[in-house]
């Protein structure tokens, strides 16, 4: 079969970070990230970066490389993702590409010509988009074209991005990707997708999890860092509403701040769900219906199974 990268796919929550750790230490692989806050510093919590025991399984790359102040987009992804690929393929090992940024992965296993970007104008876009007020005005300017794919619309950062590219081409970026239904050679797909009722109990209890292992000074010590004015990490999912329940003193307490949180996470992960259903033609898909006992090891027995390991 030779050395294909090996992709895993999913929504928050879903075990991919075990799954890709052990498949990577059964291939003598190299995992990376697509996952696209995974790859700050100081962030592990609210990130959910692949724990030290799935580290020390095999080498992990873009995973709390990067500051928060440094930018990381789909543009600076792929030309990096395809060198790292390049790399671990040199070594004679197996890239295992894991995470669950769907626009990443669709880019690199499908390809699409990357959008134009001006740096000046990014961050001009970036202040604007920081509040309400702003973003409206951006949808204002996009409207001009046409209607604004929802995803793109209710997210500031996507927003921000549509406009520069629409002011850099005069055009609407959703319109002048053509899709591709075939990924390119290469690559082998596999999206996890567990049952949603109880995926939803799950990121209920992971939340709890992550409230107690730190998150609220995680965020707390970020924003003295400058999480508050970094171009892409401040969109990590859940700082936003931290530091607005700090900044208010915590109203309701952490059983108010843990409900937002793990249904901020619940409508996240259904849009992923969504995604990877539409966007990826050619997967593998499992789903998962019996959350209990070793979920990753049957998750990979699964894809062994696929690859004929």
């Amino acid at each position: 079969m030779g050395l294909e990268s090996i992709v895993i796919l999913g929504p928050t929550c879903s075990w991919k970070s075990a799954v890709g750790a052990r498949l990577a230490h059964l291939l003598s692989g190299e995992v990376i990230s697509f996952d696209s806050m995974q790859v700050y510093r100081g962030l592990p919590i609210g990130t959910a970066q692949p724990s030290v025991e799935e580290l020390s399984l095999a080498p992990h790359h873009l995973v709390s490389c990067l500051d928060i102040s440094e930018p990381w987009n789909v543009n600076l992804f792929v030309p990096e993702a395809t060198r790292l690929i390049d790399e671990i393929v040199s070594r004679g090992h197996r890239p295992v590409l894991v995470g669950g940024t769907g626009l990443y992965a669709r880019a690199l296993v499908y390809g699409f010509s990357l959008m134009p970007s001006d740096a000046a104008i990014a961050e001009s876009l970036r202040v604007e988009s920081a509040t309400p007020e702003g973003c409206e005005k951006l949808r204002d300017e996009l409207r001009a074209v046409g209607e604004i794919p929802r995803d793109i619309s209710l997210n500031p950062r996507h927003l921000a991005r549509a406009v520069e590219v629409f002011r850099l081409t005069g055009k609407a970026p959703w319109t002048l990707q053509k899709k591709q239904d075939a990924p390119k050679a290469g690559f082998r797909q596999f999206v996890i997708l567990p049952d949603f009722p109880q995926l939803k109990e799950r990121i209920r209890l992971r939340t709890a999890k992550m409230l107690e292992a730190g998150w609220v000074e995680e965020c707390r010590e970020a924003l003295g860092r400058g999480l508050a004015q970094a171009p892409t990490a401040w969109q990590a999912l859940g700082y936003r509403d931290i530091a607005t329940a700090l900044e208010a003193g915590m109203p309701g307490g952490m059983a108010a701040l843990q409900e937002v949180l793990a249904n901020r996470t619940i409508q996240y992960a259904r849009r992923q769900i969504s995604w990877f259903k539409h966007q990826h033609p050619g997967a593998v898909f499992i789903p998962v219906e019996d959350f209990q006992g070793d979920v990753p090891q049957r998750i990979l027995e699964i894809i062994r199974k696929e690859l004929a390991l």
